[in-house]
């Protein structure tokens, strides 16, 4: 059983969530039965109830990652609770990923990530977490973060904010450029995006195949094509 000192979550958030992929859905406040439902290719965030943002108020929301995501180290102001309702889900204590420290986290399995403590994350296969509890939460990055996008190369502090335009990203980043025709085990597509950490030295790729599905995959992981 998962402990509360030693389960954490993401985000995915882990989130985090790409610029332009950041959609939430409201739902009528006559609603009390909230299925689970279909995300959308590039969908990370569902709103479910209540806004996160605001001090003293309740919320769910839900987050959907692709197979291969990396949830780069963070933390979260406030006690964070979670439950995978699709997919696993894999979780890490400390200020660098590493893959030795992930705890697997099955369908169903709910766990707590305390406040303020470092914690990382991996999805395998595509997973949808529910995340609840009383705002105001957020989710910083523990070192900075630098996103590649059609729109440019954007710096993130937060896994739950958009980031701001740089032109100062490490050259060594982003070996490979957007539209980039690329092949993994999961299949082959073209890069719709990135994302790199530099100080744990891991640039990871969203592909998009041909029949729109998405994956994450380290640059090691792809070949070019």
């Amino acid at each position: 059983m998962f402990s509360a000192r030693t389960v954490s979550l993401v985000i995915l958030l882990a989130f985090s969530v790409p610029r332009d992929n950041a959609k939430a859905q409201d739902h009528s406040a006559s609603h009390n039965v909230y299925p689970l439902g279909k995300f959308q290719p590039g969908q990370w965030l569902e709103k479910v109830s209540g806004d996160f943002t605001k001090p003293g108020e309740p919320f769910v929301f839900r987050i959907h990652q692709d197979a291969g995501y990396i949830t780069l180290p963070h933390t979260h102001p406030i006690d964070e609770n979670i439950t995978v309702v699709k997919g696993s889900w894999s979780l890490g204590m400390g200020r660098r990923f590493d893959r030795s420290a992930l705890k697997p986290m099955a369908l169903g399995t709910f766990g707590v990530a305390p406040k303020n403590m470092e914690h990382f994350a991996w999805t395998k296969e595509e997973a949808v977490l529910q995340i609840h509890g009383i705002g105001p939460f957020a989710s910083t990055v523990v070192e900075p973060v630098y996103e590649l996008t059609e729109k440019g190369v954007f710096l993130l502090t937060s896994l739950l904010l958009p980031g701001r335009p740089t032109s100062s990203s490490p050259p060594d980043c982003f070996a490979l450029k957007i539209n980039a025709k690329v092949r993994a085990d999961a299949g082959e597509g073209l890069v719709v995006g990135a994302r790199c950490s530099p100080s744990n030295q891991i640039t990871q790729y969203w592909v998009q195949k041909l029949n729109g599905d998405r994956f994450w995959a380290t640059l090691q992981e792809l070949k070019t094509r």
